[in-house]
């Protein structure tokens, strides 16, 4: 042990220290104090010392040597898919220096000369380094960035085209085919046939993989060839790769900005000068045409590009057209409205394509999954860290593992792996066919996301980021920015009056451009809401907590609307008060329907993560039940109430012209079906503030018969764990800032201790049974209005099953609370279960 400049060898003052130590005591001086000796290194222990074990890490040649050019097919199948199962383990949380890169045969794709793992390895290479470009440009995992982080690897690679490896990979999947065909002929056996097709199915799951990324995300994020511009002066963009002299051009530039007369100060406006100026203008033009040429001209001809992306040049085939075509370039600059037509190209993504190669995915996947058994078994059927295939070794990138306290690596098997790659395909293929239709309007946009995101990957949720802003805040690339899905909501259910033609309001600046500052605010919202969605679970809920405060803020933009709102219509004498409006406070109500929502998917996040422990159960469920859901149901009900006298206020609904009797129609069928959604979800509120007032009944029971335990501490520590429960709330104001005398007060929690058990027993099965009637009514009404319904749409279909789901939980409770009256508890297991797809609403099992 040496330490110093001079390499002082202290090793016998070390060990002298260590005498008389027994286990687990430790030796501290003044200047190596406990928190030191938590952050040192522990030399020789194998979980913290990267170098024990290391004295010699496997080589490309080594693996050679063991066997892995050798003709096993069934190996060669199973060193595939424990390199796929080592990106799953990478893609949930661990390094990649402890993962992909243990198989040797990645950091030398180059040097490898078999048929298979060339086109193999250079792919799933390939596939890692748009994952990590996508989620390193999507900045959405905070946590864990040293095991993210590739540190020195890609910086060194030399990466293939995306097309040439795929070419590759085909002409391999071909020659797999052939290869198949001829050993059943020769051998009479379809198992060659099985394990070649498995083979090839690998390959063609990588390609998949790489063509579907290139159709759904930027080419600057998917292709590490991409061809980036480079401004510079005033001159035309010039490829990044193609000039090699950029400071000789800046210089240039420079100097002849140094050179030109410094403008009078008082413009002369002259129109012989303005036409001195213009022919100046263009003659600078010019000059920087022939810039950009020579830069052409001097350019190297081999660098990498797509394919689909080379153009012939048609200027060389004709001169005099080539002269035509660069005086009409120059007519075109000389028009102040074509400032933009240089500008590169909005990358828009290609669901159709995806869409078709996501479903091929699907089935390679499924295939995958069936053929993991045709490879070759691990020592005692485990598959482990595998090292017992030859290109793996846990230390053979061992420069590359983070310097951070170690974390233990969960290799999946190669089973749960595939099954893994299964579900992904599902998502990718839902992300190819879904987000166009979910962004008619806010609140869609937002559920798809919502659920999308509850299981999906760090992977799966960056993509979703991309495609729905590939490059900014407009919508998949289009025209379409959130505003119009905000707008869209807005108009459908509460139509405010400066949205309405025919209102004074919609045609006064002041109320237009207090609208237009409101909107403006709600969209940078929605944005920073809808990013959220790509962290994982837990960084979403601390980002909502912002959200609830900037939500609160935007009532203040919605208000000065509705303050203007009023002053126009009582100055056109419409209204002689504000209540008289059709559409009071239609912008505020809107806001608080949405505030009300993310409190609600707030705590959705909380029960996810297991954060609600059963004895705090009396007050969150009393929040969801008689706060959240009941406020819910009163937006709702207003929203219907404004549209309803909207429609009765309108010229259409009394029109008697027979030319517009198809327009009149056309609106009464879309309000009804929007009448018939909102009773539908009015009745669900219902019946979930009804579970809520059980499932509280519920808790004080189990409190009461000491199956949960209470924590010491009294009422006080209560009061201390309501507010902490319930505060990021704090800043909303009421109704949605409660306190715990609030709570104690509306509930009555200190009767409820205090009254019959059975009769407690029976109000919680009536609350259940109110609630089960009520999910029962809204069934019926789904099946006598099932044309009326949007059930085209994700946002519906996940309604209908929530509805069912609600009610098996109802009659689940009702089941436990016969079984609380009836039997014996002793001995018993009684403990509250978590649907799945519910978890906010737990039924309790008796077993």
């Amino acid at each position: 042990m040496e330490t110093g400049a001079g390499k002082e060898d202290v090793s016998r003052e070390f060990f002298k220290l260590c005498e008389g130590l027994s286990v687990g005591e430790m030796v501290t001086t003044p200047k190596f104090t406990l928190l030191e000796v938590m952050s040192a290194i522990e030399l020789m222990e194998p979980k913290m010392d990267v170098g024990v074990g290391a004295s010699h890490l496997k080589t490309l040649d080594d693996a050679i040597a063991d066997g892995l050019y050798g003709d096993d097919m069934p190996m060669q199948l199973a060193v595939m898919d424990a390199t796929l199962a080592m990106v799953v383990a990478w893609l949930e949380g661990s390094s990649l220096g402890t993962t992909v890169w243990t198989n040797v045969m990645l950091a030398n794709v180059a040097k490898i000369t078999h048929p298979l793992f060339h086109p193999f390895a250079a792919g799933i290479n390939l596939l890692v380094r748009n994952i990590y470009s996508l989620v390193n440009n999507v900045g959405n995992l905070e946590e864990l960035p040293e095991d993210f982080n590739p540190q020195n690897l890609f910086n060194n690679q030399t990466w293939m085209h995306r097309r040439d490896i795929i070419i590759m990979m085909r002409e391999q999947m071909h020659a797999l085919e052939r290869q198949g065909a001829s050993w059943s002929k020769e051998t009479g056996s379809r198992r060659a046939v099985e394990i070649c097709t498995a083979c090839s199915a690998r390959l063609e799951f990588v390609t998949l993989m790489l063509d579907i990324m290139s159709y759904l995300m930027p080419p600057e994020i998917e292709n590490p060839h991409f061809d980036h511009k480079i401004y510079v002066g005033g001159h035309e963009p010039i490829s990044e790769k193609d000039y090699e002299d950029l400071e000789k051009l800046r210089l240039e530039d420079a100097e002849e900005q140094r050179e030109e007369p410094k403008e009078d100060t008082v413009e002369d406006t002259s129109p012989g000068k303005k036409e001195h100026k213009k022919n100046g203008k263009k003659q600078k033009r010019k000059k920087n045409k022939k810039h950009a040429k020579q830069a052409k001209k001097e350019s190297p001809k081999t660098s990498p590009t797509k394919p689909e992306e080379e153009k012939p040049n048609s200027s060389s085939a004709n001169p005099a057209e080539s002269e035509d075509v660069d005086d009409e370039e120059e007519y075109m600059e000389d028009e102040d409205d074509c400032s933009s037509c240089d500008d590169p190209a909005q990358f828009t993504p290609n669901f159709q394509f995806a869409a078709v190669l996501s479903d091929r995915l699907i089935q390679i996947s499924h295939l995958i999954k069936n053929t993991v058994i045709l490879g070759r078994r691990g020592p005692d059927n485990e598959d482990g860290d595998y090292k017992w295939l030859m290109p793996f070794d846990s230390k053979a990138c061992v420069r590359m593992i983070p310097a951070c306290f170690p974390r233990s690596v969960k290799y999946p098997t190669r089973m749960e792996a595939a099954v893994w790659w299964t579900e992904c395909a599902q998502r990718i293929y839902d992300l190819s066919r879904l987000p166009p239709k979910s962004t008619k309007d806010i609140n869609m946009l937002f559920f798809f996301a919502q659920q999308f995101t509850v299981k999906s990957c760090v992977f799966t949720r960056s993509l979703l980021q991309v495609i729905m802003f590939p490059t900014d805040a407009h919508l998949m690339g289009g025209n379409t920015t959130c505003a119009e899905p905000i707008e869209d909501s807005l108009k459908n259910n509460f139509m405010p009056q400066v949205l309405d033609k025919d209102s004074p309001v919609h045609d006064d600046p002041l109320a237009r451009q207090l609208y237009l500052n409101f909107l403006n605010q709600m969209s940078k919202l929605a944005v920073n809401v809808y990013s959220s969605f790509g962290c994982n679970l837990s960084r979403q809920r601390d980002r909502l907590e912002m959200a609830l405060e900037e939500l609160a803020h935007i009532q203040f933009y919605a208000g000065q609307v509705e303050k203007r709102t009023d002053e126009v219509m009582i100055a056109a004498k419409m209204i002689d008060c504000k209540e008289q409006n059709s559409s009071f406070h239609s912008i505020a109500s809107f806001v608080f329907h949405n505030l009300v929502g993310i409190i609600h998917y707030y705590f959705e996040l909380g029960f996810r993560m297991d954060l609600f422990v059963p004895y705090e159960f009396p007050y969150i469920f009393w929040f969801l039940g008689e706060i959240d859901a009941k406020w819910m149901m009163t937006t709702m009900e207003r929203s219907q109430e404004i549209q309803l006298n909207y429609w009765k206020g309108s010229s259409l609904s009394t029109t008697l012209n027979q030319r517009r009797q198809k327009e009149k129609q056309a609106r009464e069928a879309d309000l009804k079906r929007r009448f018939v959604v909102h009773q539908f979800n009015v009745l669900n509120q219902y019946a979930i503030s009804l579970i809520c007032e059980g499932i509280v009944k519920l808790s004080v029971i189990l409190i009461r018969k000491g199956i949960v335990r209470v924590p010491d501490g009294g009422d006080e520590a209560e009061r201390l764990r309501f507010e902490r429960r319930f505060e990021p709330l704090q800043n909303l104001g009421p109704p949605l800032n409660v306190n715990y005398e609030q709570f104690k007060a509306k509930t009555r929690i200190d009767e409820l201790y205090q009254v019959e058990m059975n009769d407690l027993i029976d109000a919680a099965a009536e609350n259940f049974n109110q609630a089960k009637a009520n999910l029962e009514q809204l069934d019926n009404t789904v099946e006598q209005n099932r044309t009326n319904l949007f059930v085209d749409t994700m946002w519906s279909m996940k309604r209908l099953l929530n509805s069912s789901e609600l009610l098996q939980i109802t009659k689940s409770n009702m089941v436990a609370c016969r079984l609380l009256k009836m039997m014996n508890l002793e001995g018993r297991k009684v403990e509250w279960t978590y649907p799945e797809q519910l978890p906010m609403y737990p039924y309790l099992s008796i077993k």
